[in-house]
């Protein structure tokens, strides 16, 4: 039976990858003629370094439209390296996918946010994930297809 007991060390938060493109650009500027669309996806990636090292990475990608031209698109990967120690490959997995993932977002959203800015467009501001609930439905999945 193990104890739940855990270990944890945040090693570096760090920007692995960004790219900004605005093809439209100076025109968009004056020439906008409706609001665009902002369309966001993200995506998970969890890398064993060594036995209790980890490093997670989150990849975004923002891309804005109107009247189906591109204004913007955001390419990004933020990671973080964690120390993590635990006989519980459940909490493990639940810590690295959950925890970790809500320590990283905070710094995507500010790089996000910051490089649309400084394009020119006015920033975007990201909602909360909730990475438990998104965690629970994946696991649930799983446990369905089986």
């Amino acid at each position: 039976m193990t104890d739940n007991k855990i270990q944890f060390n945040i090693q570096r938060i760090y920007l692995k990858d960004l790219s900004f493109e605005s093809p439209m650009t100076p025109d968009v500027f004056t020439n906008l003629t409706s609001s665009p669309k902002v369309g966001f996806s993200f995506e998970s990636n969890i890398s064993k370094i060594s036995d209790d090292v980890h490093e997670l990475t989150l990849t975004f990608n923002v891309k804005a439209e109107v009247d189906d031209k591109m204004l913007y698109l955001v390419e990004l990967k933020q990671c973080g390296v964690f120390n993590l120690v635990t006989d519980d490959k459940e909490l493990e997995k639940r810590f690295l996918n959950v925890h970790c993932a809500e320590i990283v977002y905070p710094y995507a959203r500010e790089n996000i946010s910051s490089v649309i800015q400084k394009g020119g467009f006015p920033p975007l501001f990201l909602s909360p994930i909730d990475f438990h609930t998104i965690y629970q439905k994946e696991l649930d999945k799983r446990q369905d297809t089986r």
